[in-house]
């Protein structure tokens, strides 16, 4: 009677199991069709990958340094997704004004708390346009966060290549929405500045 049990137990787990992330979807279909509940957005096709790592770009005693990790069937509440999270350090003649770095591997930040995270794949003519772009080459938007500025959107599109056999991205880092200033005289960018920047593999 009791491994009956036993086994009615595992049956009706592995049953919610199945079902706990299904259909599985590709990124590229993601939002086509709206978001399906208890999905899983996977990177089949590995997009997400090349990303993977820090990078850096450098303007005299200024630099912008990102670093990336991958995260597979991240559940938000709603779906699963394979997701890219980072986050940064901005330096501006040798001062330091952000550091979120250490974030990125602290147990206690969860997925969605990091200040770079995302999946959504675009291509050559989506904005921001790439104009050097084959016309199915893939880039990945993420959000992008000033955490002390966080009622302003900001996003960034990345797009990997190879140039004279060194790996970089090139970065669009861009305001994505209209704020809703918190006070009179608030700031309204964050502390990034908007623009392009090509960041190497470090």
């Amino acid at each position: 009677m009791i491994s009956k049990s036993i086994f009615l137990i595992f049956v009706a787990f592995g049953s919610f199991s199945c079902k706990a992330q299904n259909p599985i979807i590709s990124l590229d279909n993601k939002g086509q069709d709206g978001i399906i509940n208890n999905a899983y957005y996977k990177d089949i096709d590995n997009d997400l990958d090349a990303y993977i790592g820090t990078w850096a770009y450098e303007n005299g005693d200024s630099s912008f340094t990102m670093s990336f990790l991958k995260k597979t069937q991240s559940f938000n509440g709603k779906w699963y997704q394979d997701l890219l999270v980072g986050d940064y350090q901005y330096i501006v003649n040798g001062i330091q004004v952000l550091d979120y770095l250490p974030r990125l591997t602290d147990s206690n930040i969860n997925d969605g708390q990091h200040t770079i995270d995302g999946n959504r794949i675009i291509y050559k003519n989506f904005f921001p346009k790439c104009d050097e772009c084959d016309i199915n080459e893939r880039r990945i938007v993420l959000y992008f966060s000033d955490l002390d500025r966080n009622y302003l959107s900001s996003e960034i599109a990345i797009r990997h290549y190879i140039e004279n056999g060194v790996e970089k991205i090139k970065v669009w880092l861009y305001d994505s929405d209209s704020a809703v200033l918190p006070y009179e005289g608030a700031p309204t960018e964050i502390r990034v500045p908007y623009g392009e920047y090509i960041m190497t593999k470090q």
